[in-house]
């Protein structure tokens, strides 16, 4: 593996910076101060990379949400930010992050022996960011909204003057609210008419590389009104945390099949179990009624 993080330049002082798993992060520079909006999964050293494009700035890490995958190269940072009421146990999110490290080795995402931060660096301590709260880099000015659905308090925070969102994992193609700290879809379906009436217009995440439009909202509102309908989702298993499963909701107006592209639309909910109709013998009672006529699923 050649290297383990890939930089891009977005212009005007923000760059997206990818780790060879798939997770971003995004540096926002102003003339007095860099924010780093999460910090990747932890492999490799994150910290000289920041470094080196805050040109001798001060560094403030600021966390959508507590998952590992988020908070993981924050280890390697002194002035770090987090919802209050995303500060939790982290032996959990540190567990999970060492189990997935040989799922990921095996995939061919990160080398054998690779740096990662939350073995290597120390537990953050964090002070909290809220709703509403601003940091001012200097020209340039972020603030915080709460956007829960993901985690209970998920946030995200706003560069007002580019009209940008950088979201986290509030609003995603996949859209996972199987977690037990993930909020009912209906919750999430309030948080994406917060976010229609907030002032940006496009926004970034934590997994893909691409800038979405508050036009975009419109699939995932179907999406969610869909896994709302009563409709029977698919069963879906967790990869990283052996038991945990959901029921995945795909939209029926999702353009593509492939769930790793950015117009992909479904909604991974906590796990429905299938009902199955018991088989009756005609002319029962609850055949006449019209009560399953077959023993298939439904």
């Amino acid at each position: 593996m050649d290297k383990i993080f890939t930089v891009t330049d977005l212009g005007d002082g923000l760059w997206e910076i990818a780790d060879s798993v798939g997770c971003r992060c995004y540096l926002v520079k102003g003339s007095e101060r860099v924010a780093l909006v999460d910090s990747c999964v932890g492999v490799g050293d994150l910290r000289p990379v920041v470094e080196g494009l805050a040109g001798g700035l001060p560094v403030t890490v600021l966390l959508t949400h507590r998952h590992h995958d988020h908070i993981a190269g924050s280890y390697l940072f002194d002035d770090v930010r987090i919802p209050r009421e995303e500060e939790v146990d982290l032996g959990v999110e540190e567990e999970q992050n060492l189990h997935a490290r040989s799922f990921y080795v095996e995939q061919g995402r990160a080398p054998e022996g690779a740096f990662w931060a939350m073995s290597e660096g120390r537990r953050p301590n964090f002070s909290h960011f809220e709703e509403g709260d601003v940091l001012d880099l200097g020209g340039v000015t972020i603030e915080g909204y709460f956007l829960p659905g993901h985690t209970d308090h998920s946030m995200g925070y706003l560069l007002r003057e580019r009209r940008l969102l950088l979201a986290g994992d509030a609003v995603t193609p996949c859209m996972c609210l199987f977690f037990p700290e993930s909020l009912p879809i209906a919750d999430w379906r309030q948080t994406l008419d917060k976010m229609g009436e907030m002032p940006f217009d496009t926004f970034r995440i934590g997994h893909y590389s691409h800038e979405f439009t508050k036009d975009d909202l419109r699939g995932f509102i179907v999406a969610a009104d869909y896994a709302l309908s009563g409709v029977r989702g698919l069963s879906w298993m967790y990869t990283y945390i052996e038991g945990l499963k959901g029921s995945l909701y795909i939209s029926p107006e999702t353009p593509t099949d492939d769930a790793d592209s950015p117009d992909f639309r479904a909604v991974i909910g906590p796990y429905v179990p299938r009902e199955h109709k018991r088989r009756r013998r005609r002319g029962t009672q609850g055949a006449a009624a019209g009560d399953g006529e077959s023993g298939e699923e439904r």
